[in-house]
């Protein structure tokens, strides 16, 4: 199954990063997941790499920034991997 990138269509009010497999494996149980990314709480959205073991990458992270209330804080090892990742925003020089 291929799976398209969507790295170079970041929509209003996102966020994306490329991470790698061994992080994907860390994140993807993390879908809808509140994390803090460039200052802002978004929700983490893993779920179109599923099935993982069908996922060729690349892994592109999308981080929404709204809708985020209500859903579960990721854990602090989930948001220390965040915090080394570097997300792209519309707009924002790539």
């Amino acid at each position: 199954m291929k799976h398209t990138s969507n790295f170079n269509q970041i929509q209003p009010d996102q966020a994306v990063a490329i991470c790698t497999r061994e992080q994907a494996l860390q994140f993807a149980e993390y879908d809808h997941y509140r994390v803090m990314v460039l200052g802002r709480a978004g929700l983490l959205l893993t779920k179109e790499w599923f099935p993982l073991e069908e996922h060729g990458g690349p892994f592109v992270l999308t981080v929404i920034f709204h809708h985020v209330e209500d859903h579960p804080l990721a854990p602090e090892p989930i948001q220390t991997l965040i915090d080394g990742l570097k997300f792209q925003v519309r707009g924002q020089p790539r």
